[in-house]
């Protein structure tokens, strides 16, 4: 079966952007991979598209991706690890947390350049 990993919106950025680090992470998951992310990165990717030919190329780049949805399981799961990041004093970003309730239920590989974040959060698996 393909490994499904799930890109996060700072490599697809990378990745549209043509430079950084995530460039390389991105062609390696498209080449090897079923690629996935969720609707909280294609918010994201759309509120930073300003011009109708961003738009579409936002939209093309995702055509080829699973898009995973928020839902009553992610939110269940968004919402314990908003918990347990709160009671240690560790909180992170909400959209954060949300991707990583959706990437936890889903149990897909997770490719991100921000690991700092995520790494406090207990049982996401990464992508490199």
């Amino acid at each position: 079966m393909e490994d499904r990993i799930c890109i996060d919106t700072d490599i697809i950025i990378d990745h549209l952007k043509g430079k950084g680090p995530g460039v390389d992470i991105f062609e390696r998951i498209i080449r090897n991979a079923l690629p996935v992310t969720t609707q909280i990165n294609r918010f994201e990717l759309l509120c930073g598209a300003l011009l109708k030919n961003e738009i579409d190329i936002v939209n093309q780049t995702l055509s080829g991706f699973v898009i995973m949805s928020f839902d009553g399981a992610g939110a269940a799961q968004a919402a314990k690890i908003y918990r347990e990041l709160r009671g240690g004093g560790q909180l992170i970003g909400m959209k954060d947390i949300i991707v990583a309730g959706i990437v936890s239920v889903n149990n897909v590989l997770f490719a991100t350049k921000n690991r700092k974040d995520f790494e406090k959060i207990k049982g996401i698996r990464f992508f490199i």
